[in-house]
């Protein structure tokens, strides 16, 4: 959002009697940061030119006064008083270009139009769109505005451990476990990581798998038929793929709620924009939900150094003879106990929690974070 701060404000009224109106992008800015997800102004403006980049100032204009909610072709034209054909258009064009979701909607027997957050939303929707110009603004908003996004609570990011590496006898709550996430599904998709591909197009490419971005619907059948930026598949495909990003050493990543799960990012700090902010920083596991730690078994390591390079968040060492684990730093994924030879590390539940168990639902995930940002998003919503 782009704010004008008080005093400016207070003398623009003395003197001018109003407060400067704001253009459609600094409108659609403010209207994204009320949203409990946030998209925070950055000093130089970057985020207005982000979505200068997305929206033309017509599609900015109107996607400022959409609602999270969904409305009807009908509601929408009657509350902006807008010609439904001219409407109709705009809204085709929109959600070709990614900035805005659509829906069937039973109750209403039509389809609906909402307001997407910045991310996770319109960002991802960019995938076929994006080039080098949008992937170096992207990069210099990241060095600022998402390290002020990840230092909200309730974090965006919930970490799924790696199953096979953790003590057999700890109770697994289903919303940590990635591989029941997708057998309890109904339809699934795969479709290219948007971080790689940024990342790529500015000369960085990632040494990992890049199609890698996991999507699921609990509930309904061929949900990903139509959709031009995912791959529908099996799941067994989906299993298959998500086995395939582990032994990688991809880190398992989806929303951080108990229930209303719909994508599980297999991500990396080199690309990754949430966790290569956070792990920037000192104590990266403050900016992560994680109930796991890493264990190591004195008694079985020999310190060979195997899961030091496997590691992406530098939290293992081996000063002598012995792994050692820097709890402040590991997230909890697991990824490095696959590699041990000795079978010498797993993970374990941290005691006590350091952060509160997952928001149940998005909804509870969406309220909780507008209070810790003293934001009210009832307008949007």
């Amino acid at each position: 959002m782009f704010l004008l701060d008080r005093r400016l404000i207070s003398i623009c009224v003395h003197y001018y009697g109003a407060v400067p109106e704001m253009n459609s992008y600094e409108k659609l800015a403010a209207t994204l940061d009320k949203i409990p997800n946030g998209f925070p102004a950055v000093e130089d403006g970057t985020h207005l030119k982000i979505l200068e980049w997305i929206f033309t100032p017509e599609e900015a204009e109107l996607a400022s006064k959409l609602k999270l909610r969904g409305e009807t072709l009908d509601e929408i034209a009657g509350r902006l008083r807008i010609p439904k054909k001219k409407l109709n258009q705009l809204l085709t064009t929109m959600l070709s270009k990614g900035q805005i979701s659509s829906w069937i909607s039973k109750s209403a027997g039509s389809r609906k139009y909402g307001l997407l957050p910045f991310a996770v939303g319109i960002y991802e929707e960019q995938l076929n769109r994006m080039d080098k110009e949008f992937a170096q603004l992207l990069e210099q908003y990241f060095k600022h505005g998402f390290k002020k996004i990840s230092a909200i609570e309730p974090v965006i990011f919930k970490v799924i451990p790696v199953n096979q590496s953790i003590r057999g006898e700890l109770e697994i709550y289903p919303y940590e476990q990635a591989e029941q996430l997708l057998e309890n599904a109904a339809s699934w998709g795969i479709r290219e990581c948007i971080c790689k591909k940024q990342k790529s197009l500015l000369g960085q490419p990632c040494s990992y798998p890049t199609t890698v971005c996991m999507a699921f619907v609990p509930n309904r059948e061929h949900a990903f038929d139509d959709d031009e930026l995912t791959k529908p598949v099996t799941k067994e495909e989906s299993l298959r793929l998500l086995k395939q990003a582990e032994e990688a050493g991809l880190i398992h990543c989806s929303y951080n709620t108990q229930t209303g799960h719909y994508y599980i990012c297999n991500c990396c700090t080199c690309c990754c924009a949430v966790l290569r902010g956070v792990n920037t920083l000192s104590n990266p596991r403050e900016y992560i939900k994680t109930d796991f730690v890493i264990s190591v078994n004195a008694d079985l390591c020999t310190g060979c150094g195997t899961c030091i390079d496997r590691c992406q968040f530098r939290a293992l060492s081996v000063p002598e003879d012995v792994c050692v684990p820097n709890t402040t730093r590991c997230i909890g994924c697991g990824v490095c106990a696959m590699v041990c030879p000795e079978s010498a590390l797993e993970l374990i539940r941290k005691e006590p929690a350091e952060k509160p168990p997952p928001p149940e639902n998005p909804m509870d995930w969406m309220t909780q974070r507008a209070v810790f940002r003293k934001v009210d998003p009832s307008d949007v919503l």
